[in-house]
């Protein structure tokens, strides 16, 4: 595969992990809402789906017809997807760099501070004045928390009033970085690093692909 290809499929990649393990360092959990995390998870794969599926499934008619408009139109048509898998899916929370023992007493506290009547049931918590019943569910090897609303039934407003508040709440929160950061971050910035080198080192590759 030339250096352009590979880098069209790594770079994204790359950069995904750089993200994901420059969040995980922080001393303070990360949140962000199940939108932003499918969109970003959905960009870092981008490339992937771009040099794979895409390339090899790609019309000759369509590139006889529109030349390299017809990747332009490809790329909307992903975008279009995964703004409708967002959409599609329950409204969701992800918080990153936080263990749930230390996630259920912040949220506690945050219930009492703001008068909301609650109760738990398990890892369920019901907002009662609020309509929100969220399920929360721990992925112990990275430390994420996802909050998930448990029925269709729920407003998204009170879902987006929640997470403005509890964002507030988590940078407060004092947290030791995640060790895994360290490799997603290290991984992103080797894959990122190797696929400029073979770039810089063999810049005929680099021509040959593009002309």
């Amino acid at each position: 595969m030339d250096p352009v290809s590979i880098g069209l499929a790594l770079g994204p990649l790359g950069l995904y992990l750089l993200y994901i393990g420059r969040i995980n360092l922080f001393h303070h959990p990360v949140l962000l809402n199940g939108t932003r995390d499918i969109v970003v998870l959905g960009a870092g794969l981008s490339g992937m789906i771009f040099i794979g599926p895409y390339h090899l499934l790609m019309p000759p008619a369509a590139m006889i017809r529109f030349g390299a408009l017809a990747w332009l139109l490809l790329a909307v048509l992903y975008a279009l997807c995964l703004i409708l898998l967002s959409n599609k899916l329950y409204p969701r929370l992800v918080i990153y760099n936080m263990k749930e023992q230390q996630l259920r007493p912040v949220l506690t506290a945050t219930m009492h501070r703001l008068g909301w009547d609650h109760r738990w049931d398990e890892n369920v918590l019901t907002i009662l004045n609020h309509g929100i019943q969220l399920e929360m569910d721990f992925f112990s090897p990275l430390k994420n928390i996802a909050l998930r609303r448990t029925s269709a039934l729920q407003s998204r407003g009170s879902w987006q009033r929640l997470e403005h508040v509890l964002r507030a709440e988590l940078q407060l929160v004092q947290v030791e970085p995640n060790r895994p950061g360290k490799l997603l971050f290290w991984g992103g910035l080797l894959i990122l690093s190797g696929c400029s080198a073979w770039i810089i080192f063999d810049p005929s590759q680099l021509v040959y692909s593009i002309f």
